[in-house]
């Protein structure tokens, strides 16, 4: 058999920026946005129950309020934030217009990002205190 591949007779037109829609030109790419999304979905949803677990677990291992600290506030504002992610990313996922789906994609990582930065630091509170 031939290993040479196929040719077509048909000569291809350049491809230029004018050409390409605006989406794809700014280099926006709303397959890969979306699988993103459906990735962070299942994520941000389990972080949200960790913090929720983690705040009973603070509860029960020092019920004395002496002995708690403003990092069981800051994980409870972090499960907000996390269930808040679910809620834009359904939304973004729904939606049809791509220029929102594009905007909550991008404030749905800026509040993940937030949301785990600031878990992060408490959780350094937490054990900082333990040791």
């Amino acid at each position: 058999m031939n290993d040479e591949p196929l040719k077509s007779d048909v000569p291809e037109a350049p491809v230029s920026s004018a050409t390409l829609p605006v989406a794809v030109s700014y280099g926006y790419d709303p397959v890969r946005d979306r699988d993103v999304l459906l990735r962070l979905l299942s994520v941000t949803a389990s972080l949200a129950g960790l913090c929720i677990a983690a705040l009973g677990f603070m509860e029960i291992g020092a019920p004395d309020a002496n002995l708690r600290s403003y990092a069981d506030e800051v994980i409870a504002v972090d499960a907000m934030l996390f269930v808040f992610c679910v809620y834009l990313i359904l939304w973004a996922l729904r939606t049809t217009v791509t220029a929102r789906a594009r905007n909550l994609a991008l404030v749905v990582d800026i509040v993940f990002l937030f949301a785990l930065t600031s878990m992060l630091i408490a959780s350094g509170y937490i054990i900082f205190r333990v040791l």
